[in-house]
């Protein structure tokens, strides 16, 4: 019986967060993110979505060395998600395979704008002890200035926007 009211729990709580989302999907602003963090059974599971310019300063194919270092420097950032994405230590938290989609990688970018979609996870050997995930990116990518946070947990679902000076996600 727990277990099935857990679970409406989420469906129910997780309602206002699919229509602010499906409000408007293609939202694309320069210097914000999106970010969804669910949590449960000791796992942290991530979407997080951001202009490339964000992250490269240009959103269109790389047409010098440089922009294409700095793609291809991105591309092995994203192999790791405790480089954008850090829980506390104390949870003991290791990242899972991550996935990264854009319009970049593939050499095409939509009239000039390009996104990427970044699905990430840890699994906790403590989760109890999960207090907080740092937005590390916020201090490395000085062109990304806001994240609008949904966070979905047992016990809570909130929205907060992490920025540079306050990229602490609180959890408990």
């Amino acid at each position: 019986m727990r277990s099935t009211a857990f679970l409406v729990t989420i469906a129910l709580s997780s309602l206002p967060i699919a229509g602010l989302l499906a409000a408007d999907p293609h939202t694309h602003a320069h210097g914000k993110a999106e970010l969804e963090v669910t949590i449960q059974e000791g796992k942290i599971q991530g979407v997080f979505r951001s202009p490339m310019d964000n992250l490269l300063g240009f959103e269109h194919p790389p047409k010098t060395d440089t922009q294409r270092k700095s793609l291809e420097r991105l591309r092995q950032r994203l192999g790791d998600a405790t480089v954008l994405f850090r829980p506390n230590g104390e949870a003991q938290c290791a990242a899972r395979a991550s996935e990264a989609k854009s319009s970049m990688f593939w050499g095409d970018a939509n009239a000039g704008h390009s996104d990427l979609e970044y699905r990430f996870g840890f699994d906790c050997k403590k989760p109890e002890l999960l207090k907080q995930i740092e937005a590390t990116l916020l201090k490395d990518y000085p062109r990304l200035h806001e994240i609008q946070t949904q966070l979905v947990t047992p016990t809570a679902q909130r929205g907060v926007t992490l920025k540079r000076n306050n990229r602490i996600l609180t959890i408990q």
